[in-house]
């Protein structure tokens, strides 16, 4: 009697497995792809949908109150993994009972979901060095330009603010700054230039210094972010101009020389929450700039006071020295030793100037 030979045909339920790993296998690629991105959660649930075989499919993440692992006929829920740490929440719902075969397919699936957001999450993170990177090349083009147009001829301190107001939103972003001086021979009359050009009235300056935000980085001499204007009391307690610009966000920064509070600069938006740590390292970064700047060209200034004084001086006393030689020969050589310092003196100065 002869024995038949085995069939090489598998069971069907076998072949209906085979078919089923395969499409499984196929759709590895797409729950990949999707970790690149923005948001992948609606391409990842449609995708597991497809996996299950599920009318819907709901990823949490993070997981919530819910349970990682319920098992009922009709509900079937899974944690998301990334290695072994569970960072959310698989529930997939249909009207045919789930069988041990789909309960197999959970893990692998949560897995899958898990290198997905981790992708977009590294993907995310590496847009955002990308961003940053790209705004501290901007940023140092723009303190580059600004230290060839502004630093470089360093006019009086109250035009050089002017003109650095205007380039701050430039550099850090935003939409409007100003910055506050505090001039060294009287620091009780500051000067507030804003970016629109405009320099504000004394009055507006003093209470800016005393009772504005500026004010309050003078005090605490550091840097400071406020996300929501609406909500914080720090922003609140500040005494606000009638004519002010509707302000949602806000960052500033002090200008400091060695010991000396120059001034501050601030920037401000119309926006929530526009702001970061990464803009306010770059303020900062303009802002010793701009106190070098504005240290340059209190000192231009000063120095040139001081030469136009020289210079009257040396003019009088030539004068004195013509009378002295009419009448009184015996002082000529000390006057004409301290007219030789003087020149001397101004000579030195001018020399500075012209550096």
């Amino acid at each position: 009697m002869l024995t038949p030979e085995p069939s090489s045909v598998p069971p069907a339920s076998e072949a209906k497995q085979i078919v089923r790993m395969r499409e499984l296998l196929s759709s590895v690629g797409a729950f990949l792809a999707a970790g690149g991105q923005a948001n992948p959660l609606p391409v990842l649930q449609d995708l597991a949908s497809d996996w299950l075989r599920a009318e819907r499919v709901t990823i949490s993440v993070p997981a919530g109150t819910g349970a990682l692992e319920r098992h009922e006929p009709g509900v079937l829920c899974g944690p998301v993994l990334i290695g072994r740490r569970a960072i959310g929440r698989i529930e997939a719902i249909r009207a045919q009972p789930f069988d041990a075969e789909d309960r197999a397919l959970l893990l692998p699936l949560g897995q899958l979901i898990g290198a997905a957001l981790e992708h977009a999450m590294l993907q995310g993170q590496v847009e955002q060095h990308e961003i940053s990177a790209q705004a501290r090349e901007q940023t140092l083009k723009h303190l580059l330009s600004f230290e060839r147009a502004v630093a470089g001829r360093s006019g009086d301190p109250p035009a050089l603010a002017q003109q650095i107001a205007a380039r701050i939103p430039a550099m850090v972003g935003g939409e409007r700054a100003s910055v506050l001086l505090l001039p060294l021979d009287d620091t009780a009359q500051p000067v507030l230039a804003l970016s629109t050009g405009v320099v504000a009235a004394p009055e507006r300056a003093r209470e800016v210094a005393e009772h504005g935000f500026a004010g309050l980085v003078l005090r605490n001499r550091a840097p400071l972010i406020i996300d929501e204007t609406d909500t914080d009391r720090r922003w609140l307690s500040l005494k606000l101009g009638s004519s002010d610009a509707p302000t949602r966000c806000a960052m500033a920064a002090p200008l400091i020389r060695g010991e000396r509070v120059l001034g501050a600069i601030t920037v401000t938006t119309t926006h929530s929450r526009v702001f970061n740590t990464a803009h306010l390292n770059l303020l900062e970064l303009v802002a010793c700039h701009v106190a070098l700047a504005i240290e340059a060209a209190s000192l231009q200034t000063s120095l040139a006071a001081t030469a136009a004084h020289l210079a009257v001086s040396v003019h009088e006393l030539e004068t004195v020295l013509q009378e002295v030689r009419a009448g009184a020969p015996a002082v000529i050589v000390h006057v004409e030793e301290v007219l030789a310092q003087l020149r001397e003196g101004q000579a030195r100065l001018q020399a500075l100037l012209a550096r």
